[in-house]
């Protein structure tokens, strides 16, 4: 049993896979949190799962659901050493949260503070809004982030306590919010480490709420601000 991290699901309109994904985690985690964000469909799925829950009134993004998530998190359970953030509609297997969570704790008992991404190969068999977003924004980030990141929009990632605060302080309420905190571990003591992870889409990805061109723009602009910052800040030091 993993109780040195928690899991964090946002969900939003879930279906009965965020059930059997919660069902298993429970296995090897003794604190889950599951925020609904504003769910208007899933409710029976929610009221099931037996874990804590953080209710949004209303569809606020996934980025909103995730501040949400740490400031709990850190509320109840400050003693933990990180949470692992997952996605609701089974693109995450539980063994792939279980291995990014014991190499959080790891990490925190040798005093190393860094991200953790669960990462996947995103081939040809991926469907074409996951991989236009990913191949896109990973060139776009290596530019403006000033490091690489081979999964830019990967929703499995380990965050360590020490980061709570900073991670929930950064803007915006979309998957936006999952660029920035990439950009700002440029910042943090290490860089964030990968750790391969099974790639998995059902059904094409129908259940991602994931909107191509909108969030699209939105992680981009995310990263044109980043980069147009690091392009002043080199000025000013000159």
């Amino acid at each position: 049993m993993i109780d040195d991290a928690a899991v964090l699901i946002p969900a939003y309109q879930p279906c009965g896979r965020l059930a059997g994904l919660v069902s298993e985690l429970r296995r090897d985690f003794s604190r889950i949190l599951v925020v609904d964000d504003g769910s208007t469909e899933g409710r029976d799925v929610i009221d099931s799962l037996g874990v804590e829950i953080v209710t949004h009134p209303r569809n606020m993004g996934k980025g909103a659901a995730l501040r949400t998530g740490i400031s709990a998190i850190l509320e109840r359970w400050p003693d933990i050493s990180g949470a692992v953030t997952a996605d609701a509609d089974g693109q995450h297997l539980a063994k792939d949260i279980v291995r990014v969570a014991k190499r959080l704790v790891e990490d925190a008992s040798h005093g190393t503070v860094r991200l953790v991404l669960g990462v996947r190969r995103i081939g040809r068999e991926a469907p074409f809004k996951s991989r236009f977003a990913n191949e896109w924004t990973r060139i776009l980030f290596r530019f403006f982030a000033g490091y690489a990141a081979s999964d830019t929009q990967t929703g499995l990632r380990g965050i360590p306590a020490a980061l709570f605060e900073r991670v929930a302080s950064l803007p915006g309420d979309r998957y936006d919010f999952e660029t920035r905190m990439l950009v700002d571990a440029k910042g943090h003591p290490s860089l964030p480490v990968e750790i391969p992870i099974e790639t998995i889409y059902i059904d094409g990805n129908k259940s991602s709420h994931f909107r191509p061109f909108a969030d699209t723009l939105s992680t981009q602009g995310a990263l044109w601000g980043a980069g147009l910052r690091r392009i002043f800040a080199g000025g000013a030091r000159k």
